[in-house]
């Protein structure tokens, strides 16, 4: 059951502040890089409360994103998690992770950077087309890429509910030589930088307010991206800890079918071997894996994940940020 227990573990590291330290002795594929060293300590020189509590001027920094390319010389990403409480949780977490690159490199098949951080795995990118499966292959390896290709900006990346409204913030903390922006609640760390689980609403627009620091200005920008609509997972029955899942019979999810166009579905069973299948559902509500497909596996612990995410898009004055937000289940059971 090391897998399982590695995963849970794996989400409550990240609140506690140590991205890919993980538990030691894991059959774990580690992220690589930064992610096997790393103490998660703050930047001393570039304490996330300078400014990261504090919005620049609260007029929108630029235009909303036309459906081109990006324009500038930077491309940054954001995910940012909503783990609702499993049957290893003691309760709901909410994560975010960010980074900033130069636009020559890019992000392109690494668009998620929470689940390396959290989960110190690189899950292989879903299929475009919905109803569509990718059979048993091992989880890849994150390629952090060369340190220089990552860019410092100011201390913070932050979703803003309105003006007013609640706030998830990243804070930039030391992470080996690349600058990550991440949530933590470690010693030390800013409160501000472990944002409360209720700072997450479903299917809810967001501002974007990216501290540039000496890279680019700050920008705030209004309305940018949307979270997607809530998701409750019906079968199987999540909240049992290692249910047994017989290899030689289908497997079938269901969950609350959702209407927002832009969201999707993703399903992910991962074995004891590092081994993921990977899913791209139609929102539609259930969907079945074939025996055959869980035939590819070890017996032993699995894990199940079954999210529903979408992606925008936000120009910003220097660059282009891609921003995954998601609601995302796990569960974990007995393969035999």
């Amino acid at each position: 059951m090391q897998r399982s227990h590695t995963l849970a573990l794996a989400v409550l590291v990240l609140s506690a502040g140590c991205p890919g330290g993980g538990p030691e002795n894991t059959s774990t594929t580690q992220a690589s890089g930064f992610a096997e060293d790393s103490t998660g300590s703050v930047d001393t020189d570039n304490p996330a409360t300078t400014n990261a509590s504090v919005d620049p001027d609260s007029a929108d920094s630029g235009e909303p994103w036309a459906g081109t390319a990006f324009e500038g010389e930077i491309r940054a990403v954001l995910t940012v998690t909503f783990t609702p409480q499993n049957s290893l949780s003691g309760g709901d977490v909410l994560g975010m992770a960010g980074g900033y690159r130069i636009a020559e490199v890019g992000w392109v098949g690494s668009e998620d950077l929470y689940s390396p951080v959290a989960y110190q795995l690189a899950f292989p990118t879903p299929p475009e087309t919905a109803d569509t499966l990718l059979p048993a292959e091992p989880v890849p390896v994150f390629e952090w890429g060369d340190d220089e290709d990552w860019l410092l900006a100011g201390n913070g990346m932050k979703l803003r509910g309105g003006e007013d409204g609640p706030e998830i913030l990243a804070c930039l903390l030391t992470s080996g030589d690349y600058p990550l922006y991440r949530t933590s609640t470690a010693m030390g760390v800013p409160a501000e930088c472990a944002p409360d689980s209720a700072s997450w609403s479903p299917a809810t627009t967001y501002d974007v307010v990216l501290y540039g620091g000496e890279l680019f200005e700050d920008n705030v920008l209004l309305e940018r991206i949307t979270t997607p609509p809530a998701l409750s997972v019906t079968a199987p029955d999540l909240s049992v800890f290692n249910a047994g899942v017989p290899q030689d019979q289908d497997l079938a999810i269901a969950w609350s079918a959702g209407d927002d166009p832009e969201a999707r579905i993703i399903i992910r069973v991962i074995d004891d071997n590092d081994n993921v299948i990977t899913v791209h559902a139609a929102d539609d509500g259930d969907y079945v894996i074939p025996a055959a497909e869980l035939g590819a596996l070890v017996t032993g612990p699995l894990d199940l994940s079954i999210a529903r995410e979408r992606t925008d898009r936000v120009q910003f004055t220097d660059g282009g940020l891609t921003v995954l937000s998601r609601t995302e289940h796990w569960g974990f059971f007995d393969l035999f």
